[in-house]
């Protein structure tokens, strides 16, 4: 089996005239069709190895699971090739069209179905066969290069039992959409203690045999966790620090309170008041506030109570003497300017947040 890069001329081309050729990844059932765009050979061989099946797409397995089967056969049977190598767009490029030409047409259906629009199958072919919106993005969305950086994310040489035991309990259910939140949106997979920490909080509930929804359950615990980012170096927690956290915040879920909210009686307390327990007035550093893209620990909220239209300062950050975070701030984590959060009867608009 010959493994092949995609020259950097043929990938200019292919993906300068897309709006002209994308019919042909549709219509096309091998790909001799590239010689004739190209202006000649497309590629340059780069290895032979002995040859591997990927999981069949035609299988009773859904194509989820033959995705996520195949996280674990590309990483074992590429897993020779280097950092850099892996971040080459030549590399996937020249693999999604050659050996895995059929795969893909297969995966997204382009063997039996239309394109609906020019513009939707442009976008799709330049992140599924190429790579999109930089290098890191490609990595997750290539449809052969996400595969492999899950598998080396995942796979721990030292267990021997199992070395891909992690992706299982990850599981094959949503597995597009783990893969965009855990590996690409959140960059949680750059370091192994915090997905060891995401692992372990799936692993507890897995254990329980309580079912998550990835739209209800993880994903918003995966923006709490990088909004606590903002304001805490997770990368000085251990796993298991981390894997409490997001246990506790989605036991909150699960129990019915806001984005996870511990709901206690002192919910208001602490509103108006700083890390060190000082009155904040609704004039300070109002002018000064600058917008981010979402709310973190150890930034000051203003907000209007919808009901009342009454301003308030809140701080989000953590209980003076105490790794607790007020509950309303809590449930502002994650959140965006405009947004509204329900809390304890009250909605509070979110107008600015402050630095």
């Amino acid at each position: 089996m010959k493994l092949y890069f995609m020259k950097k001329e043929a990938l200019d081309i292919l993906k300068s005239n897309l709006d002209m050729v994308y019919n042909m990844y549709f219509t096309e059932k091998d790909n001799k069709w590239l010689w004739k765009v190209c202006g000649g050979d497309p590629f340059v061989e780069f290895k032979e190895i002995q040859d591997f099946q990927l999981a069949p797409i035609d299988s009773d397995m859904s194509k989820g699971e033959v995705e996520f089967a195949n996280c674990k056969i590309i990483y074992q049977h590429l897993s020779f090739l280097t950092e850099s190598q892996a971040c080459d767009e030549r590399l996937w490029a020249g693999l999604c069209h050659s050996v895995y030409y059929d795969y893909l047409r297969k995966r997204w259906d382009y063997d039996t179905k239309s394109p609906k629009t020019q513009k939707e199958a442009v976008s799709n072919i330049k992140s599924r066969f190429f790579f999109s919106g930089g290098t890191r993005a490609g990595l997750f969305r290539n449809s052969i290069a996400k595969c492999w950086w899950v598998g080396r994310n995942t796979y721990d040489p030292s267990n021997v039992a199992n070395p891909f035991e992690k992706l299982d309990i990850i599981g094959s259910n949503d597995i597009s959409s783990k893969i965009s939140d855990i590996f690409y949106s959140n960059n949680f997979s750059a370091n192994p203690v915090i997905l060891n920490g995401i692992v372990k909080a799936f692993k507890n509930f897995k254990e329980e045999n309580t079912q998550l929804s990835l739209k209800e359950h993880i994903r918003p615990t995966l923006q709490f966790l990088n909004a606590v980012g903002g304001g805490v170096v997770l990368d000085c927690l251990d796993e298991d620090e981390i894997a409490d956290m997001l246990i506790d915040n989605i036991y909150g879920i699960l129990q019915g309170d806001e984005q996870g909210v511990e709901i206690e009686e002192e919910s208001e307390e602490y509103e108006d008041m700083d890390v060190d327990g000082n009155d904040i007035s609704e004039e300070e550093n109002s002018e000064d506030s600058v917008e981010e893209e979402y709310i973190v620990i150890g930034q000051k909220v203003n907000v209007r109570i919808k009901e009342t239209d009454e301003q308030k300062t809140i701080l989000v950050n953590y209980l003076p003497n105490s790794t607790k975070i007020p509950p309303l701030a809590k449930s502002l984590l994650g959140c965006w300017i405009g947004d509204e959060v329900p809390f304890q009867g009250k909605t509070y608009i979110i107008e600015a947040i402050q630095k």
